[in-house]
């Protein structure tokens, strides 16, 4: 398989057309680089001389949290970026919506579909071997990045409403939904309207995901911001940032930091917007290096072979660590995690760490990567409505898994889930395409 796909990668590098957008490619790369090692980082465990197991989130301890995740808080230039793709493919759409719709969240879900059957199958195993608060924490580390994917397969079953607003009012569009976080914001936290902050799990992504149709749109008119103005714009999404914050109007933390009080993130705030301005204008601002960067051979060899599996990688990368940790629990007295978080010698052991999650993630990449790489891009005459309940079923299951939560605090497991998660994928056909034949 990986030599098949390594000779796929080279014919696709050769066949890379010369207009292709590789700024955006290089991005989505690198955001889920930082995605997948900074989750990894997150993780301090330690089994102290006495036998206690203490599992702490690194950014409860580390000196100035909340600041350093105004860099690793990198999910805005997934939207970003999506948004992008999406306005290029809505623009060259040679399908029908069904179709085109139905490709999209096949795509996108089938990566998913095994995940959440795999963790139904091991709490169902091991509820019966381990306590049960180890069986939900193991579960719900390993699927809340299934959150993303939720959100984003709304703004994608939305996209042809939403691009068609963004042609109607260009960044009116963006500023209406800017304004109307503001509202959710002082509604859900000064108010103290219950649930209304879920809002804006759509409104702020949302307006994220119209910043990409802005970049799509400017680049079809040959009028991509000037690398000085770009820098504006960053200038001025940072400074209102810092402003905001200083200003106790909003927390300083872009991730959520355990114990730390309100936060950004969920659900999402005006200052994900604002942040999410930044990084826009930092992109646009970087197009000529970064383009040049990926034009080089063996960059783009590596974007592209990164980018077949994206998805696989994201929604494994955190199974592949809550295996590695119950292993390391497990085996020779919880040795692999005695060193004490935050000492020099636990810096030192980070890299051995990431080598064993890189490998991890690498074998479950391999024997589900089939999941993202063979799906059936035929176009079909599904009526709508079934079309629609597929999609509707899809965005349910993620948002459950991710929000309600796979299983309980007793490790009982919700099992309308794993049951919605077949009826979705039977719907949309998100499965490997080889199964169809």
């Amino acid at each position: 398989m990986v030599g098949r796909y390594i000779a796929a990668v080279d014919r696709a590098v050769e066949a890379t057309p010369s207009h292709r957008n590789r700024v955006v490619d290089t991005w989505r790369v690198i955001a889920l680089i930082v995605v997948v090692f900074g989750h990894w980082l997150a993780a301090s465990v330690w089994v102290r001389t006495d036998g206690t197991v203490e599992v702490l989130n690194t950014l409860e301890w580390i000196p100035f949290a909340g600041w350093a995740t105004w860099v690793v808080q990198v999910m805005p230039i997934f939207f970003i970026a999506g948004g992008y793709a999406n306005a290029r493919a809505l623009e060259r759409r040679t399908t029908d919506r069904r179709s085109w719709l139905t490709i999209r969240f096949r795509r996108l879900f089938a990566p998913a579909v095994p995940v959440i059957l795999l963790w139904t199958l091991l709490a169902f195993v091991l509820r019966n071997v381990i306590e049960a608060d180890l069986v939900y924490a193991g579960v719900l580390n390993a699927t809340i990045p299934l959150w993303f994917l939720a959100v984003y397969l709304a703004l994608v079953a939305i996209a042809p409403q939403t691009h068609v607003l963004w042609e109607r009012f260009g960044l009116w569009s963006v500023t209406g939904l800017a304004v109307a976080v503001i509202g959710v914001d002082v509604a859900y936290r000064v108010v103290g309207v219950p649930g209304i902050g879920w809002l804006n799990l759509i409104l702020v992504w949302g307006a994220v995901h119209q910043l990409g149709y802005w970049w799509a749109d400017r680049e079809r008119a040959n009028a991509v911001l000037s690398p000085a103005r770009s820098l504006g714009l960053a200038t001025v999404g940072l400074g209102a940032l810092i402003a905001v914050t200083f200003m106790n109007l909003y927390p300083v933390a872009m991730i959520t930091i355990p114990g730390a009080g309100p936060q950004n993130v969920t659900p999402p705030t005006f200052a994900i917007f604002l942040l999410a301005t930044t990084q826009a204008g930092l992109i646009l601002a970087t197009i000529r290096p970064v383009s040049r960067w990926a034009e080089r051979r063996r960059n783009w060899r590596f974007i592209i072979g990164v980018s077949g599996f994206m998805m696989t990688i994201y929604v494994w990368h955190l199974t592949a660590l809550s295996l590695l940790i119950a292993a390391g629990l497990f085996l020779f007295d919880g040795v692999a995690f005695s060193v004490e978080p935050g000492t020099p010698a636990w810096w030192l052991t980070r890299p051995l760490f990431y080598v064993a999650l890189s490998s991890a993630t690498f074998l479950l990449v391999i024997l589900f990567g089939v999941f993202e790489r063979d799906i059936d891009t035929t176009t079909h005459h599904r009526p709508m409505p079934i079309v629609a309940f597929g999609m509707v079923a899809t965005i349910v299951v993620l948002s459950a898994t991710a929000f309600v939560y796979l299983v309980d605090t007793e490790a009982n497991i919700t099992w309308w889930i794993p049951a919605t998660t077949i009826l979705a994928s039977a719907v949309v056909g998100a499965y490997p395409a080889r199964w169809r034949r």
